[in-house]
């Protein structure tokens, strides 16, 4: 058995945010931390569960708008969650496959996590969902599976 991947890091995607991030990996896949900055003010934070086959399991997120909290349920045949904003609480209930993956607008590490490239969901910075129009274009990743920055560095997480 290989070590679980417990990494930190931080890079400039290619339109020029400043995404820092971590990720801890155990037997039900992997927990991804990130932001996301741009010019000294944080334009999102966010909080990912991938399981073990690398499929989309819970999505916290975090922009101006409020407060995301994204999960399929047990049967994967819904998603559901909330938004909190200042106005209050919007519920959320879309019809979900397994296979299906998110794209978030505007955070292309984000969404190479999250399968974003085959999207039939997209989730942007108002914290509204719909239904993807398009393939996204997506950063590569290493053979980790981290997305690949411009000026990256990455440290081990634990000592």
């Amino acid at each position: 058995m290989t070590a679980w991947l417990r990494r930190a890091g931080r890079g400039r995607s290619h339109d020029g945010g400043v995404v820092v991030w971590s990720v801890a990996e155990g037997r039900r896949g992997r927990r991804w931390r990130w932001t996301v900055s741009r010019g000294g003010w944080l334009e999102r934070s966010a909080l990912a569960e991938v399981d073990d086959r690398g499929l989309f399991g819970r999505l916290e997120l975090v922009t101006a708008a409020g407060q995301l909290t994204f999960h399929p349920d047990g049967d994967s045949r819904f998603a559901h969650g909330n938004v909190v904003t200042p106005a209050g609480v919007r519920h959320l209930s879309v019809p979900w496959s397994a296979e299906w993956g998110i794209a978030l607008e505007g955070d292309p590490f984000g969404s190479a996590l999250l399968g974003g490239a085959g999207a039939t969901l997209v989730i942007d910075a108002a914290l509204s969902i719909r239904p993807s129009e398009a393939r996204t274009e997506l950063r590569p990743v290493d053979d980790r599976g981290i997305p690949i920055l411009d000026d990256a560095v990455d440290w081990a997480l634990e000592e």
